[in-house]
This record gives structure tokens, sequence and C-alpha cells, in this order.
């Protein structure tokens, strides 16, 4: 009879669940990780406890969040006598965040994927920084690699993302059918955005992709003349016939902020009208 593997014994189908496969790889995560001894660490979905134990050996103070019961028991007695572990029982897409300096880490199902970025980023205190082992598509899609898209350009002002490594299939149990990467989110001491202009530049941004990846010249179109194009294109380095999916985050940033402060003479609300 084939024996089933032990990290497969409380394992649930429908929540997607794949546990790394020991603790060296958890470790080896980790220490690509942004974290100190003493930071306050939410780990979003523990599972059978991998991260929680090589946060909690770094010196970190663990909230682990499981919504499966079966595990949250087994998470439980698992860190009982571990004073900086704390488990909670509920689903880290409804749970409390802190209000005070946080940061995430998550083996993340790819089911909630999407949902818990959202979770996340419009937090009433987001993280500081968040490391979130997810299907490397998704991961190249929240850091713009290797073409920016739309989520990598709203939030990239905010957030430095990364991808720091790929998780390859074996160092799960099971293996999922697809690879996984490692997404590094880390949010900047100085928005790139200054908050009145926050909404004119998320305007700008998908008025500019709202026929996917026009040529740039289509694309801004709404904003600028075509002298003023042909100036952006020679200062910054594009090609005013090139897909707007060629230009990288630093020539969005450059062209909006000339935008701003050139052509609508520094009044934000201007964009939002062009947008409409």
């Amino acid at each position: 009879m084939r024996r089933i593997h032990p990290r497969l014994a409380h394992r649930r189908p429908e929540l997607s669940q794949h546990f790394l496969r020991n603790a060296d790889v958890a470790r080896a995560l980790v220490r690509r990780m942004p974290l100190s001894p003493g930071d306050l660490v939410v780990d979003a979905g523990a599972g059978d406890g991998a991260l929680t134990a090589a946060l909690a050996e770094l010196g970190c103070n663990v909230i682990a969040v499981e919504k499966d019961e079966r595990l949250y028991r087994l998470l439980a007695r698992r860190f009982a006598d571990h004073p900086n572990v704390t488990c909670r029982h509920a689903d880290i897409l409804t749970f409390p965040l802190p209000v005070t300096p946080y940061h995430v880490v998550s083996n993340v199902p790819y089911a909630i994927t999407a949902a818990l970025m959202r979770a996340l980023l419009h937090a009433a205190r987001p993280p500081d920084s968040a490391a979130l082992i997810v299907q490397r598509e998704a991961a190249e899609k929240f850091a713009g690699t290797p073409r920016e898209t739309l989520f990598s350009l709203l939030w990239k002002p905010y957030y430095e993302i990364a991808i720091a490594c790929s998780v390859p299939r074996r160092d799960f149990v099971p293996p999922p059918r697809v690879e996984s990467a490692l997404l590094l989110l880390r949010r900047r001491d100085l928005p790139l955005i200054a908050a009145k202009s926050a909404r004119a530049y998320q305007s700008f941004v998908a008025k500019a992709l709202s026929h996917g990846a026009p040529e740039v010249s289509r694309g801004l179109r709404p904003f600028v003349t075509a002298p003023q194009l042909k100036r952006l294109a020679h200062d910054l380095g594009f090609h005013a016939r090139g897909s707007t999916s060629q230009l990288t985050f630093d020539q969005w940033l450059g062209i909006f902020r000339f935008v701003e402060h050139e052509c609508l003479g520094h009044d934000p609300t201007s964009i939002v009208r062009i947008a409409a």
C-alpha cells in the first residue's frame, strides 16, 4: 500500500494548499526577506507552520493566522511553548491587521492571491513589507516583469516591488503544477507621487492603457501634443510609435510629471477630467 506523505495528512485540496517541503527551504526563503529580530510579522495562512518556525527562529514576533481548523489546532500545539508566536484561527482576508508597524509573510494559496493582495494594500494600515510565495505568472504581473502592467504601474509609486527568487516545484508538498516565485514588496519611505496627485496619476495610467497596450502616441494623445510627445520621447528615451508596454516605470513617471507640471498648470484635477 502506498504511504501518504505525513505533510499531506491534514491537507485540504480545495484550499490550494501546497506546503513547503522542509525547514531548510523555509529558512532559505526567510533569509531573503527584509526582516530583523523583533519585527512584528503576520504569517498569512500559516499552514503547518514551516515559515512560522523559521520566523520565530529569526527572533520575529509572529502572528500565525490559519483558516483551516485542523491546521490551526496543530499550529497552536506546535508553538504553545514559543512566547514570540501567537496563533489565530481566522480567515486572513477578513483578519484585522495590526495598527502598528508590521510585515506580512505568506505561502499564498493560489486561489486567493489577488484577494490577499487587495486586502493587504487596501488595509487601514498596509504592511511595511510583504514577502509572498505566489505563482510565477502572478509574481511577474505584480512586479511588472518583463513588462509593466496596470497593477505594477499603480503601486510602484508607493512600494518597491520585485521578484526575489524562483521557488521550484520540488520545494513543495505536493508539488504544484506551476512554478512559483518569492515576491517582495517594500513600502517606500516617501511616495513618488504626492497624495494630492494620486487620483490624477491613477486616472492618467488607466486612460493611457484603456485600449490594452496601444501605440504610445495613441495612449498619450489625450494628454500631450505631437511636439510635446516628440520632446518627451527624446528626453526619456522611448519611441513614440512603440507600444506602451515597452515603457518602463521611470518613463511612465517622467511622462506623468511632465503632463501634470508643464501641460496642465499644476492642476491634478485637469488630468482626472481629461481621463474621464
